[in-house]
């Protein structure tokens, strides 16, 4: 039976990351400062009263219970303190007097597709009738490509002008919520920044640290190219050896998904661990005094958080960091630590520093593979003997790739709504490749100064890089690749949690019960699925989706469905995936519909469209073509929904003349100054209407 006890930081985790989830989550309760000071010094004074009084270890478990409500509302506390909402100097609390801001440029400047993009902390404000101004909070900026945006550097100092919008919430049902992912970062608003709206003041107040982190990885990425690599090499290379990824094709990015080897473009306890070694070897010298033998460790400890520095501090490499950190410092104060309880040490540090962390799926997946492996690797390896060594260690390489993905299938499916089937294949071959790439990376980077040395390398890793590309593209090649649509509702994920927990404790405990108790959680689980797969064939309705330049209007009936939609939506992949697959994927519908257009005639069992009129379940719905009516007609056609599309002249007279309409619709994809334009007139004529440029909307579910 597993001591408890010795894993101190495991169980100060649990209450702490319980406060922080319940201090974000939780809106019903908002404790006062004055309160949560108060309470943390009763609880304080209470253990440590205990802690005097208390001799027998029976009675230990209540100063344990003190000790985990003061951890819960020390996570509740951290959580709330870092809020960009509750800072006195919250520039929202003074945007009303603010023409202007200084910003500074937070984050390293990165080009998308069609811009350039960074954060920018707000450090200023100030305005025609109002002095200036302290403030604080964050906005995600967008510049076009221009010359003045790429000259722009970490710490460069910018006035811009107000106001600052803020970020959309989610638009259409099951749609990532990028305004709630921004906001754990701190960013609370966004603004698209043109040339003539922003001035350069020629100042720079960097963080020295981050400033020589950025220009010294900018060397490294520039030496990558001298040596030889260029294309998807050169962006998986940088995205391995480096953690930057803005130059991975998207493409590559989609192949090494499908692979299930998405992994290994993150810097991660890989990349730390082999440059502990390598390290360590050639430091070996130092190994003959013992102050020589502190050298070494502080000198390994120093590399070590360097490399994390310029790899960007990602939660998966700070992970590694810290505990290879604690196995270091173990050594020079000769004690030996717990593996699991290194783990938990190195994930309470992170919270304590951001508690957003916490919901960084970054974080959680690299913490619960980590814990996979470490927990469920060897009862899997131990499963199946096999005398080949050659065999043994395919099945070695197959057991620690079950074992993390067995931990982390909750996450990729409540987060993703995904599985790739074949990660034990890809593991098997992509775990050797890799770490010769980051063996023969780690070297290039060291000689990447020496002529024809660095090139010579150079052929090496691109040819490793090369193969990796190679593997993960067919992997992705054979069907059933990766499976989408498995949706998980809160509920179920919560319960698959408690499942994963029980079988870790299961084997760390060694308790045939919670076995069972885990068998039962998946069997809570296979319900409710079945529940919601039963629902699903009851299910029938219509949404008008909130897309921007796009009309599409989903006809669902059972588990079929068909969908309305303009001729270039489908050819929008990534307006599809963002923006309406996770619809599809809650009520159990086909990413692959049939679509018709706007101007075609359809019909089906459950749908008709016949010109510009689509009956469906009952309901009529008419398309506005522009057609003009005068007021003196005997009849108006009665629908029950008229939709507005595209840049038509606004004309809710002519609708009204027309149509005997119960509810106007305005599509997403009608501009929005023509929409306020549809909203003003409707509003004079009482005529009901609904703007789906502001959010999806649903009938009949």
């Amino acid at each position: 039976m597993t001591d408890l006890s010795k894993y101190p930081f495991v169980r100060m985790l649990i209450p702490f990351a319980l406060g922080i989830w319940v201090g974000i989550f939780v809106v019903a309760l908002r404790l006062s400062p004055t309160f949560l000071i108060a309470a943390a010094l009763a609880l304080l004074a209470m253990a440590a009263l205990m802690a005097f009084l208390l001799k027998h270890q029976r009675n230990s478990w209540f100063f344990g219970a003190v000790m985990a409500c003061y951890l819960f509302m020390a996570g509740y506390s951290l959580a709330r303190v870092h809020e960009a909402e509750v800072q006195r100097d919250y520039y929202r609390n003074f945007q009303t007097h603010a023409s202007n801001y200084v910003a500074r440029v937070y984050d390293y400047p990165t080009e998308r597709p069609n811009s350039i993009r960074t954060v920018l902390e707000l450090e200023y404000q100030f305005g025609d009738s109002a002095a200036s101004r302290p403030v604080s909070g964050k906005v995600m900026a967008y510049f076009p490509k221009s010359d003045s945006a790429f000259a722009l550097h970490y710490g460069d100092l910018i006035a811009i002008p107000a106001p600052i919008r803020e970020v959309t919430p989610p638009l259409n049902p099951e749609e990532f919520d990028y305004r709630a992912y921004l906001g754990r970062k701190g960013i609370t608003g966004q603004v698209y920044l043109k040339d003539e709206d922003w001035i350069d003041l020629q100042t720079n107040d960097a963080n020295p640290i981050y400033a020589f982190s950025y220009r010294f990885r900018d060397i490294l990425l520039a030496s990558l190219q001298r040596s030889g690599l260029s294309d998807d090499e050169f962006g998986v290379a940088a995205a391995i050896l480096l953690g930057y990824d803005d130059y991975l094709a998207d493409e590559v990015r989609k192949n090494y998904v499908a692979a299930g080897s998405m992994h290994i473009l993150c810097v991660s306890g890989m990349h730390v661990g082999i440059i502990y070694l390598l390290a360590s070897f050639l430091l070996g010298f130092l190994n003959r005094k013992k102050w020589q033998k502190t050298l070494k460790q502080v000198l390994l400890l120093a590399l070590i958080w360097f490399y994390a520095l310029i790899a960007g501090l990602s939660p998966s490499i700070l992970r590694a960091s810290l505990m290879i950190s604690f196995v270091i410092i173990g050594e020079m104060i000769r004690r030996k630590g717990f593996i699991i309880n290194s783990i938990a040490a190195s994930a309470f540090i992170l919270l304590c520093i951001n508690p957003n962390n916490l919901f960084e799926i970054g974080f959680l997946l690299s913490y619960a593979a980590v814990m996979g492996i470490v927990v469920l690797q060897r009862p899997i390896y131990n499963m199946l003997y096999v005398k080949n060594k050659l065999l043994d260690k395919a099945w070695q390489i197959t057991a620690v790739a079950l074992s993390a993905q067995i931990a982390t299938i909750p996450f990729t499916l409540f987060y993703f709504h995904q599985f790739t089937t074949y990660f034990w294949l890809s593991n098997l071959f992509m775990t050797p490749i890799s770490f010769i790439v980051v063996i023969s990376g780690m070297i290039l980077l060291l000689v990447s100064w020496i002529p024809y040395v660095n090139t010579l390398v150079g052929y090496l890793v691109w040819g490793a890089v090369y193969v990796m590309n190679w593997v993960v593209a067919k992997i992705e090649g054979i069907p059933y690749s990766i499976i989408k649509g498995l949706y998980v509702s809160d509920f179920e994920f919560a319960v698959l949690l408690v499942a994963l927990l029980l079988l870790m404790l299961t084997f760390m405990l060694r308790k045939r019960r919670l076995f069972i108790a885990m068998l039962a959680a998946l069997l809570v689980v296979m319900a409710s699925v079945t529940l919601r797969l039963y629902g699903s064939d009851e299910q029938k309705g219509m949404t008008a989706f909130s897309l921007r330049n796009h009309t599409a209007i989903d006809f669902v009936s059972g588990g079929e469905h068909v969908l309305l939609a303009d001729s270039t939506l489908m050819a929008d992949e990534s307006t599809v995936d963002y923006s309406i697959k996770g619809a599809w994927s809650k009520r159990h519908l086909s990413h692959h519909p049939q679509v018709f257009g706007l101007d075609e005639d359809y019909a089906n069992q459950y749908v008709c469209k016949k010109s510009n009129l689509v009956s469906f379940d009952g309901k009529l719905l008419a398309l506005w073509d522009g057609q003009q009516f005068d007021d003196s007609l005997s009849y108006r056609l009665p629908v029950d929904y008229l939709l507005v599309s595209g840049k038509q002249k606004p004309d809710v007279q002519a609708v009204v003349n027309g149509y005997d309409a119960k509810m106007l619709l305005i599509d997403g994809s009608v501009p929005r100054y023509l929409a306020e334009k549809w909203v003003s007139q409707a509003e004079t004529l009482h005529l009901p209407y609904y703007n789906v440029g502001e959010g999806a909307m649903e009938i009949g579910f």
